[in-house]
């Protein structure tokens, strides 16, 4: 049975559809907002953007006409008891409100964080749009939702997300997984600042940080970082060799060398590839049964003894209310960080100066570097995830990866108490 006929049947029988409060209503929020609202048994019952009038918008865009701006938790609240929607300027009061499930989708790793934090304190379930937030204190928040009563996931749709999906068909088909990742869909430009993508930007409606994340590499570090975290696969090397690879030589090239691919070790590891593999993701399996690899060439999946399991789209904001079946009927999660595998680390893009206040994500000074978490711990170096704000202590090379000897780190900042709290309960053993 599917979520939608299970969605129903919850609506009839507690007479409501499932409430849901979404986090962010730019562009990605958006969509998920239209798109959340069309599904049956489910509900927007509120949306919060930091302007008012954005969210106010895109509730009446999804076809929520009888739309009021709440000017406090209390009076929100009982909007929503009323069956009205209701706008407001706050995400963090959301798990506050009478949801079911809290959607963040703000981009702001910063703001994701402190939203799955609040949901789980408030004992709510929540899904998270920003997957920099889960690279950077995932685990913290998967660990504390899995201790309580809420769910904690980051949401369907994402490549990372839907990687995972495809490891776990392949594992529950008895077959071994060897390497699994996806296709970068922008060029590869480790140095470009937003001025570099400043038309694209505009003619795609997006945010000039967003799309300089994307063509500087960040995102897809993050997302195979995520991807690493979550399965414990390895990245082999700093960075991902990110080689040139179509889908039909997937199986040929992202295999052990011993058979004539590029992985030299003898670990399960994750790897971003260009090629016109974008805008799929992908899992290389292989069966230790020489009649399953029989059946598996019959089966046209390949000449073998490596296969590509393929799934050519991810559907983003499109399939994140998956995640909200998932957790809502199920009590499960889509997928969560479940070991620190991996870490971004911020590297320069350009020589900087003693003094300079960083920007983060997608901004003129550092871009995403994914190595070992263990040698991560090994140098102190600072996650991409809390960069943003920190001020160099001296001059640092173009190329190098920034560490907390290299910069200030701003510790009232909510992201950082939580990841220095994550670090030690990495330390001793709790968690992870």
């Amino acid at each position: 049975m599917g979520y939608t006929t299970r969605l129903l049947d919850r609506q009839a029988k507690l007479g409501r559809p499932v409430r849901v409060g979404i986090v962010g209503a730019g562009q990605m929020g958006r969509g998920l907002i239209a798109q959340v609202h069309l599904a049956e048994g489910l509900e927007v019952v509120a949306v919060a953007d930091i302007d008012v009038d954005r969210a106010t918008g895109a509730l009446k865009a999804a076809g929520c006409d009888d739309v009021v701006v709440a000017q406090n938790v209390d009076e929100a609240a009982q909007l929503i008891e009323d069956g009205r929607s209701v706008a407001i300027d706050d995400g963090l009061t959301m798990p506050k409100l009478p949801v079911d499930f809290v959607l963040e989708v703000s981009g702001v790793p910063e703001v994701a964080a402190q939203v799955a934090y609040a949901a789980i304190v408030n004992g709510k379930d929540v899904g998270l749009m920003t997957v920099e937030a889960d690279v950077t204190v995932g685990l913290l928040l998967s660990s504390m939702a899995n201790s309580g009563n809420s769910v904690y996931t980051v949401c369907r749709g994402d490549e990372p997300i839907e990687c995972v999906k495809l490891i776990e068909y392949a594992e529950d088909l008895g077959l071994d997984v060897v390497a699994a990742g996806k296709g970068k869909n922008n060029p590869n430009r480790p140095t470009d600042v937003p001025e570099d993508v400043m038309d694209e930007a505009h003619r795609k409606k997006m945010n000039p940080k967003m799309l300089c994340s994307f063509t500087d590499g960040t995102k897809t570090q993050i997302e195979m970082c995520a991807l690493s975290n979550a399965s414990g696969f390895k990245v082999e090397v700093p960075g991902m060799h990110g080689i040139k690879c179509d889908v039909d030589d997937l199986a040929k090239k992202l295999v052990p060398a011993t058979d004539g691919g590029i992985i030299e070790g003898k670990e399960k590891v994750v790897e971003y590839v260009t090629g016109d593999v974008a805008p799929g993701v992908f899992a290389i399996v292989r069966s230790d049964s020489p009649v399953v690899t029989e059946e598996l060439q019959y089966l046209h999946l390949g000449d073998g003894p490596y296969f590509a399991l393929y799934r050519p789209f991810h559907l983003a904001s499109i399939e994140a209310d998956l995640s909200i079946g998932e957790a809502v009927l199920d009590r499960s999660a889509s997928f969560q960080s479940k070991t620190w595998t991996s870490e971004v680390t911020a590297r320069a893009k350009t020589d900087l100066k003693a003094g300079t206040t960083l920007e983060g994500i997608g901004g003129h000074h550092v871009h995403g570097w994914t190595i070992d978490a263990a040698d991560a711990r090994d140098k102190h170096a600072v996650p991409i995830g809390v960069v943003a704000g920190c001020v160099l202590k001296r001059d640092v090379p173009a190329g190098t990866i920034l560490t907390e000897d290299d910069v200030e780190i701003d510790e009232t900042r909510p992201i950082v108490a939580m990841r220095r709290l994550q670090d030690a309960l990495l330390d001793n053993g709790t968690i992870g």
